[in-house]
């Protein structure tokens, strides 16, 4: 009997130690680094705004280059320029490469080759709490 107590006490012992020493998972309730510059993308390329001022920034900005001139955007001039261009789908090959990819911050460079010209986007997605946000978005002609 005293064999069987002793047993019973450590496995109660075991399970308390178990749970006391169990890890909690962090739910990401925003969107992923992926998922803010997909919404960027599409937006752009295909003119799909949908989910595009959740990723997005309040205070980001975005720096146009044409030639000499170089053009500093807001937030809600950006989503107003978007938004005028909805439902567009551009004539143009799109291809994206990492710049940087880390923890907290991710870079990507998409090149969109037109026929003519190409458009290079740099954008700059960083950690806000449990989600991301593009922070800047550097664009140039070519």
């Amino acid at each position: 009997m005293k064999t069987l107590k002793s047993i019973v006490m450590g496995f109660a012992l075991l399970i308390v130690c178990g749970v006391a020493n169990a890890a909690t998972k962090t739910t990401h309730s925003g969107l992923g680094k992926e998922e803010v510059i997909d919404a960027y993308l599409n937006a752009v390329v295909h003119g799909k705004i949908a989910g595009i001022d959740n990723a997005i920034n309040d205070d980001a900005q975005f720096n146009l280059t044409r030639g000499d001139n170089v053009n500093t955007m807001s937030k809600q001039q950006m989503l107003a320029a978007l938004k005028s261009n909805e439902n567009i789908e551009q004539d143009c090959k799109c291809t994206s490469s990492i710049v940087q990819d880390d923890d907290d911050t991710v870079i990507r460079k998409v090149e969109m080759k037109y026929s003519d010209f190409t458009r290079t986007d740099v954008i700059t997605a960083q950690r806000s709490g449990n989600s991301w946000k593009i922070t800047k978005v550097e664009t140039s002609y070519n």
